[in-house]
């Protein structure tokens, strides 16, 4: 934010948003008073923010359902966040396939996720039970008033799809990481090695020095 005080980044920032920061006039005092001001303001708004973000950045963080959750929370309250944090087709469909509710999964959904797609046969016998059941606890999930029926040849998911973690888990530390790395003495570092460098210290405990070191020299030869 102190960047963006400069009369060039001000002139930029201007172009695309009416929010500015509150500059700090040397001579009247009553600027700092106001800078106070602002964020007594809006402090409690920046800590609902800042848990959001900091419990994203937890490596053993929620899940892509949970994630979703806290995403719409925070459209509801902040609606200018929906242009960023708004669910893609592909989130929605992982979202009702955990708990179960693929039935209900729009054609959009249903094409994003047709990569995990098994196809299974729901027949009668033994597992009527177990299914109702299933069936009960996906309408309390969807909150909905009918139950569901069962169909022949409906499509199942891989299991896989309850492991897919959200993309903001690893990007989120990616960023924070870059923002750590990225020091004055290194801007003059190429964007390719910079990126070389961020990566492999995101993945940094898939490989250590050693096979690094190995891999380079097999590069070279």
């Amino acid at each position: 934010m102190v960047d963006r005080r400069h009369e060039n980044n001000f002139a930029e920032l201007k172009k695309h948003t009416d929010l500015h920061p509150i500059k700090r006039n040397v001579t009247r005092w009553s600027s700092i008073f106001k800078m106070v001001e602002r964020y007594i303001r809006i402090r409690p708004e920046i800590k609902k923010v800042d848990a959001v973000e900091e419990k994203l950045q937890l490596r053993e963080g929620p899940d892509i359902a949970e994630v979703r959750v806290l995403f719409d929370t925070l459209i509801s309250e902040y609606p200018v966040m929906a242009a960023h944090l708004k669910p893609t087709p592909f989130e929605t469909g992982v979202v009702m396939v955990i708990p179960g509710s693929s039935l209900s999964l729009s054609y959009a959904e249903s094409a994003a996720l047709k990569r995990f797609e098994v196809l299974q046969y729901l027949g009668g016998g033994g597992g009527k039970r177990k299914d109702r059941e299933g069936d009960y606890a996906s309408m309390l999930l969807k909150g909905s008033g009918k139950s569901q029926e069962q169909v022949h040849g409906a499509t199942s998911y891989m299991s896989l799809v309850k492991m897919i973690s959200p993309t903001s888990n690893t990007v989120e530390l990616m960023f924070s990481t870059c923002k750590l790395v990225l020091t004055p003495q290194r801007s003059a570092m190429l964007p390719a090695n910079f990126e070389q460098l961020s990566f492999r210290r995101v993945n940094r405990t898939m490989w250590d020095a050693t096979k690094v070191a190995r891999v380079s020299a097999e590069e070279t030869l």
